[in-house]
Order: structure tokens, then C-alpha cells, then sequence
């Protein structure tokens, strides 16, 4: 996977290169931190109706 750094507007700070990662079997859980997570994961859920 390769990964980079980005401010609020998407564009990159930072360019980390390719990184290898270990992972178990079920996916990670969802976390509940400010700012929310980008990924195509969890981009795809619905926001709370307040």
C-alpha cells in the first residue's frame, strides 16, 4: 500500500512510500476520531441525522 499525508483539503503533504502491513483476519474496527477516516471504507457510510 502506498500512503501519504494530506491536509483537510486532499491535497498531499507528505509521501510515506510503500508500506507492508501485517493484519489479522477480521478488518480493523471503526474509530470513533476527529478527523474522521478518508478511506474508501468508511467514506461510504451514511453521516448521523441529527
Amino acid at each position: 500500500m502506498h500512503v501519504y499525508r494530506v491536509n483537510q483539503d486532499g491535497a498531499v503533504t507528505k509521501d510515506f512510500g510503500t508500506v507492508h502491513v501485517k493484519g489479522k483476519e477480521a478488518p480493523l474496527p471503526v474509530r470513533d476520531a476527529y478527523p474522521p477516516c478518508r478511506c474508501p471504507r468508511h467514506r461510504a457510510a451514511q453521516a448521523a441525522v441529527r
